[in-house]
């Protein structure tokens, strides 16, 4: 009993003994210190010769006289070889290998921001105890002398741009998509209430700032933080140009190079759809992207985006640039989804008038009428209807008076559409209906009732009846620059429809197909 006791104690004192020396090895490991100045190690070192004599050329010695603690990186005399023909090394270049800021790498795992004396951040990683500066691996570490401590690299490193500077040379377009959104907001905070208005709103002495909005819903890219990083996977120029000349050949028409696609398209659905995509918070490695999954033939959320919201990210990110502030990454294979400028076009008839109180609406302001007698526009809930909801105006049965009705609708690209009006067929009468001014159908209701509700394409199909609600069409061949098509109803008289008046529940702008 007595043996197997000691065996058990012997056993329990190796194992905590053993505990010892690992935790030793990994968490109490601290450096050689040497109770000298450090600057005067660093004058000791003939391989480092070069950047002493840079630092007495600056008088940056003076700054060793003083009680401060500094981290140096210093190129040795072989890595300023390299770049002296290329680079001009001045002040910028040795406030950027110098930290006021003591660094450790056993207490780091993983990537830390350190600002320098240049007042950017470098990055220090420090992944399986192969500690790096911006991607530089360390050479050698000193020991820790009484004011600081030394690197070695192979390398000079070069201050690194911030996001916003990277975008200046790489994405020109998303730089003055980020520069677009400059605004002036009130600052609630400066700003005191003195009184109110006639109509009882709270009047201020206001105090306004500048903001950038971009920067607001993403990631201020000009600015530079210890701990707050962002990752941006955005096709460089060449490649952005390359996704954008073959979009253009699959528009064919007078689409032919990327030159040809609006400026306007870009910033109001690429750039967004991009973002929206690419855009995640920290600085993220390539195998952090995670595989897209398809799930019953649909793919599956994969990322999460700096927005917080769940996204597929369905591409590789290549050619990783490290930032001040992020990294960028480009895409490997850019493609533009055909869904962001070839698919269907729906504008829904209720965006046309907006809720004013309780079962009271109005046309929105940006839509022209003009009739004779005035009537009353709702939106009323129908269940399957587009979204819903109907825009609808009743007219006095057999009304001979005029009426017209004139909006815009979402932005397109020329080209021949199928346009497809979804209606109610028992409210309605003989309407002339324009795009761009150019009369492109006459409808009488009446032919509901005419064709037994079927209600023959332009393609050669039928439209069929959902309850008292259907469809008609025609061909739009004269969208011929890249816009928002003007649409026009005009009512000509009362026919024989049932009822009179204006149901729109949605209007479609299908692609024809290429020849």
């Amino acid at each position: 009993m007595r043996l197997k006791i000691g065996i058990i104690f012997t056993a329990f004192i190796l194992s905590v003994t053993g505990c010892t020396e690992i935790w030793d090895e990994h968490y109490n490991k601290q450096p050689e210190t040497v109770n000298i100045n450090v600057w005067e190690a660093i004058k000791g070192r003939s391989d480092l010769s070069r950047f002493v004599e840079l630092i007495v050329k600056n008088k940056y010695d003076t700054l060793f006289d003083k009680n401060d603690t500094y981290t140096l990186f210093i190129p040795d005399n072989a890595a300023f070889d390299k770049v002296m023909s290329t680079v001009q090394v001045d002040t910028t270049i040795l406030n950027y290998h110098i930290s006021p800021h003591f660094i450790q790498p056993v207490d780091i795992q993983g990537k830390r921001k350190l600002q320098t004396l240049a007042e950017k951040f470098s990055t220090f990683e420090n992944l399986g105890s192969k500690p790096t500066y911006d991607g530089i691996s360390l050479k050698e570490e000193s020991p820790l002398y009484i004011n600081g401590k030394f690197f070695v690299m192979g390398e000079v490193a070069i201050p690194r741009p911030n996001l916003f500077e990277y975008f200046q040379k790489k994405s020109p377009g998303l730089r003055d998509y980020i520069r677009k959104q400059d605004s002036i907001i009130i600052d609630k905070e400066r700003s005191r209430p003195i009184g109110f208005d006639e109509k009882g709103n709270t009047v201020y002495d206001t105090v306004s700032i500048r903001v950038n909005l971009f920067e607001m819903r993403f990631f201020p890219v000009s600015r530079e933080f210890r701990a707050w990083t962002a990752t941006f996977v955005y096709p460089q120029k060449e490649t952005l140009e390359t996704g954008l000349t073959a979009m253009a050949l699959k528009l064919g028409g007078t689409y032919d190079s990327y030159d040809d696609i609006p400026v306007k398209w870009q910033e109001d659905i690429l750039i967004p759809h991009l973002l929206k995509h690419g855009t995640f918070l920290n600085m993220l490695e390539p195998s952090e992207f995670k595989p897209v999954r398809i799930k019953k033939n649909r793919q599956v959320f994969n990322m999460l985006n700096i927005q917080g919201d769940s996204v597929v990210a369905d591409y590789r990110p290549v050619a990783k640039y490290l930032c001040s502030n992020g990294v960028v990454y480009d895409y490997a294979n850019f493609v533009i989804p055909d869904s962001l400028f070839s698919g269907t076009e729906k504008f829904e008839g209720e965006w046309l008038a907006i809720q004013t109180g309780v079962n009271k609406y109005a046309w929105r302001k940006n839509v022209k009428v003009s009739s004779s007698s005035y009537f009353d526009v709702a939106q009323n809930f129908i269940k399957g209807a587009s979204n819903d909801t109907i825009l609808l105006s009743n007219f006095t049965k057999g009304y001979k008076g005029t009426y017209k009705v004139e909006f815009n609708v979402k932005n397109m690209f020329p080209r021949k559409y199928q346009m497809v009006i979804s209606t109610h067929m028992d409210i309605g009468g003989i309407y002339d209906i324009y795009v761009n001014n150019q009369l492109v159908k006459t409808f009488d209701w009446y032919d509901f009732v005419r064709y037994k509700t079927l209600i023959p394409s332009v393609t050669g199909k039928k439209f069929i009846p959902v309850g008292r609600y259907n469809k008609f069409d025609c061909w739009v061949e004269n969208i011929t620059e890249y816009g928002r098509p003007n649409i026009r109803f005009e009512y000509k008289g009362p026919g024989s429809a049932p009822n009179n008046g204006l149901v729109i529940d949605a209007i479609e702008f299908i692609p024809a197909p290429l020849n």
